[in-house]
């Protein structure tokens, strides 16, 4: 998550969903408290869609993507850092057709004004950059002086950098000759049959379909006010670490393709496999909780979350920006996951408390309790049970 925001306090009164109820059981939990979830955490509206078995099981729609319009399954959101999945699965991609190579250092196809000169820009590959080694924070403005610079030696810990996603796409441009999206389109969209997704800008079909953000207040924003940049069509955006435009069923169709396995070993592997540790991080160390379950290991893969319990898989990955948030996951193991997108910056307790009424992965909401409550410092304890 690029950042949590603060959450309003809603009591625990709904029931918790166990991971073998019925689809009925779980679209009754959802209605009946997920409109009041909207309402007290100020959130306009939240699209979910549910993947079991490898396959779309349900998909569920509530509140307004605009003042009066409702949220619906042609609502087109901005999820925020989950473009950062985008961008993984693309370059594992074009790995595996070898048009790129994961230790290929970028620095013989792409300069860059503030970091070329330094000398350990010489050493930083697609690798180290999608797995938040790169020694960069997470963009120019958390420096003093708004300059990207290296904060500590690349490969020695674990900072999670936007700019650093950049550049691994910058690279596989180069290499390619080709646009991010391009290649999006031509290596994980196409193949999939998957359409209305867009990398950093809001596209002609998405023009009437935008989720409209919706501040902490409760208050409608422009998106040209909170984000100017998204809102600039004439502004030059590459999109592969931020604004990932998309419908709920196009997302849901790459965790089903997911869920199914896609690619052969060593995709899975490289989207699977954790290279850079969580433990000691600020943010996202797992809280010192009682009754909390922390992972065996967890950390980045190749653009990707992981969380390993046992010989159980999560492979997550969230996103939050002025007036939205987003969630996404799945088990490869299990052959499920899930989408939550919303429309508010009062999100996080919002989604957290949809993937405890899903019921599939309570580890991985446990997780999440523990990070609004340490974290944003809000308690939030589990959901009782019937």
């Amino acid at each position: 998550m690029r950042k949590l925001a603060l959450l309003l306090s809603l009591p625990a009164t709904f029931a918790c969903t166990e991971a073998d109820q019925t689809t009925p059981d779980i679209e009754a939990r959802l209605d009946a408290m997920v409109p009041a979830l909207l309402k007290s955490e100020k959130a306009a509206g939240v699209g979910i869609a549910i993947i079991r078995d490898g396959e779309l099981h349900w998909s569920g729609y509530y509140g307004e993507q605009a003042p009066g319009t409702p949220v619906g399954e042609a609502t087109a959101f901005n999820t925020a850092s989950v473009a950062k999945t985008i961008t993984a699965e693309t370059l594992i991609a074009l790995e595996r057709q070898g048009l790129i190579d994961y230790d290929e250092p970028i620095a013989d196809f792409v300069e860059h004004p503030e970091l070329s000169d330094d000398t350990r820009y010489l050493g930083l590959t697609t690798q180290l950059l999608m797995s938040h080694r790169a020694g960069l924070l997470n963009w120019a403005y958390a420096y003093p002086d708004g300059r990207l610079a290296f904060d500590h030696d690349p490969g020695t810990r674990f900072s999670y950098s936007g700019a650093g996603v950049e550049l691994a796409a910058r690279y596989a441009e180069a290499k390619t000759g080709k646009p991010l999206q391009t290649l999006a389109d031509e290596y994980v969209f196409a193949p999939l049959g998957i359409k209305e997704v867009s990398l950093g800008d809001i596209p002609p079909w998405a023009d009437e379909r935008i989720a409209v953000p919706m501040d902490s207040e409760g208050s409608f924003r422009p998106i040209a006010e909170l984000n100017p940049l998204l809102g600039d069509p004439n502004a030059e955006r590459l999109g592969a670490a931020d604004d990932l435009i998309v419908t709920v069923p196009a997302y849901a169709q790459l965790i089903t393709a997911l869920t199914s396995g896609l690619g052969d070993d060593e995709a899975r592997s490289a989207r699977q496999t954790i290279l850079t540790s969580f433990e000691g991080d600020p943010v996202y160390d797992c809280p010192d909780l009682e009754d909390l379950k922390c992972p065996d290991a967890y950390g980045h893969s190749i653009g990707w979350q992981i969380f390993q319990y046992d010989d159980h898989t999560i492979v997550t990955h969230s996103g939050s920006d002025a007036g939205e948030n987003a969630l996404v996951y799945y088990s490869p193991d299990k052959k499920h996951g899930a989408v939550v997108f919303v429309n508010g910056a009062n999100g996080w307790f919002l989604m957290t408390r949809i993937i405890e009424i899903i019921g599939d992965e309570p580890l991985l909401a446990d997780y999440y309790r523990g990070l609004i409550t340490t974290v944003m410092g809000r308690d939030m304890p589990a959901l009782s049970a019937e």
